[in-house]
């Protein structure tokens, strides 16, 4: 698939879900909420789903197939990667919820 022609903008509404997760997992578990570490976050489901996007061919697509659709069920599936590779990341010693 020719990714060059994806809206950025179009594209971040459909990773919103995975994105959400992430940010829900790290709270839940006491995890640092820093710019940096959430940026990481976002940049590499952002990275991963356009990757896999750009190795789709498109002629072999059933019909009714959507770049949005298989966005959202990739980035979701980069999320519950990212999420797992957390499991070990310390915890936030400051924080007062935790």
């Amino acid at each position: 698939m020719d990714i060059d022609g994806i809206d950025v903008s179009e594209l971040r509404k459909h990773l919103r879900l995975a994105n959400d997760l992430v940010l829900a997992h790290r709270i839940a578990k006491g995890l640092s909420l820093d710019r940096e570490r959430v940026t990481w976050a976002r940049e590499t489901i952002e990275e991963r789903v356009m990757f896999a996007l750009s190795e789709v061919d498109t002629a072999c697509m059933p019909e009714g197939w959507s770049w949005q659709k298989a966005a959202e069920t990739i980035a979701v599936q980069v999320a519950l990667a990212i999420v797992h590779e957390q499991k070990n990341e310390p915890k936030v010693a400051d924080d007062p919820l935790t």
